[in-house]
């Protein structure tokens, strides 16, 4: 291929490879010299807190690993995991990857397990969250100004740049560069070894060309990465998945994801009522912006993926194109669901007041929660070369 070319399926359009430009000997310094800088981002914006309150005398903050240290101190442990994950661990473990493996390799040198670190680091980020936190704050900002003075911490300025940081970071790092360096000369060795009984796959991590052996199973020699020839059981496991996140739909939707208890009277907010709130005493844009996020993103994601299931179930060869761009789409838009999962938490760390008012997480959020990270395991599940294989039979 040409620089800056691209190879695409001629069935889906998918891109099935690219090849840049080639990029300067000083590539590697130039993001590892980023990764550094969202590395001292991230330790500002984790020491410092985010929001400053302050009502009736009263004066709060909290810091990010405070509102997961909230969730886990009123046993939520599972809601409290999955927040430390999405805003904490994820993107601290992408980064500390990265690091460990470009610090090397800028020097000539290639560390120990580097493809199985930069494997880690690959999949972690699709759980890094960091953008969708930033909503979440402010959308906390907004309604926390109704009940109380509210001042942005530093770490709040922080996260802004840690998110155009690692922006850059993926913008600018040559994975195809970083895998040959880390790796090299392995897709010779996989080519030596191929045989007609074999069939040819991608690893789905790091998109070699693999063999695969006789039971549609093996691994992938560059990144150690278990390779099939096809998701296994892919329409049961997506199925199921689906089935509990409808389960879970309908509490996530009905029950609070807030409790606010003020001078002893409580009352629950959920989803739609902290829209409408926004859209009546806040900000109309911003609510628009929770409305698409919290309310229509999950419903969209869960109508495609029952459309995808039953029509191949069915076997229908209907819009077969489209239907594998709207898989593509519930990849990419299920992780903004999580906007309200964090503006609760943040609300609830925060606003502590007793006698006054308390806001506390409520059950609906751990069921959002869990609704959020069964749709993205649905969707991963899903296989979308089963939407062309009835078309392959017929022509056969």
């Amino acid at each position: 291929m040409p620089e800056d070319g691209a190879a695409a399926c001629c069935r889906c359009d998918a891109t099935l490879r690219k090849h840049e430009r080639i990029k300067p000997a000083d590539s590697i310094e130039h993001t590892l010299a980023l990764v550094i800088a969202a590395l001292v981002l991230f330790c500002i914006a984790n020491i410092f807190p985010i929001i400053q309150v302050q009502a009736d005398g009263h004066e709060m903050q909290a810091t990010l690993f405070a509102c997961v240290e909230y969730l886990f101190g009123n046993d939520m442990i599972l809601l409290s995991g999955l927040v430390f994950l999405t805003s904490i661990g994820a993107p601290l473990l992408q980064l500390t990857g990265l690091l460990y493996v470009l610090l090397p390799v800028n020097f000539k040198r290639i560390p120990p397990h580097a493809p199985e670190v930069y494997r880690l680091v690959r999949i972690i980020t699709s759980w890094s969250m960091l953008e969708v936190l930033m909503l979440g704050i402010l959308v906390s900002i907004v309604k926390l100004a109704g009940m109380a003075t509210v001042i942005p911490g530093i770490a709040l300025w922080t996260f802004g740049l840690l998110i155009f940081f690692i922006a850059a970071i993926l913008n600018d790092l040559d994975t195809e560069m970083l895998w040959e360096q880390i790796s090299p000369k392995t897709h010779d060795q996989v080519m030596q070894k191929f045989d007609t009984d074999k069939y040819l796959t991608n690893c789905h991590n790091c998109n070699l060309l693999c063999t695969v052996t006789a039971q549609h199973e093996s691994l992938c020699p560059r990144c150690k990465s278990v390779i099939h020839y096809r998701k296994p059981e892919s329409l049961t496991r997506c199925t199921a998945l689906v089935i509990a996140a409808l389960v879970l739909y309908i509490p996530a939707n009905l029950l609070p994801v807030m409790v606010i208890t003020t001078l002893g009277k409580s009352e629950g907010d959920t989803i739609l009522s902290g829209v409408i709130y926004l859209a009546t005493y806040g900000d109309l844009p911003l609510a628009i912006i929770l409305f698409i996020a919290s309310i229509l993103v999950p419903s969209i994601k869960l109508m495609i993926l029952i459309i995808l299931l039953l029509s191949t179930y069915f076997k229908s060869q209907w819009r077969m194109k489209e239907r594998t761009g709207l898989y593509r789409l519930t990849e990419f838009i299920g992780r903004w669901s999580m906007v309200d999962v964090f503006v609760a938490t943040l609300m609830a760390a925060l606003i502590q007041i007793q006698g006054l008012i308390v806001i506390e997480v409520g059950f609906g959020a751990v069921a959002f929660g869990a609704v959020v990270v069964i749709t993205m395991f649905a969707a991963m599940a899903f296989d979308p070369r089963l939407i062309w294989d009835n078309m392959e039979k017929v022509n056969g």
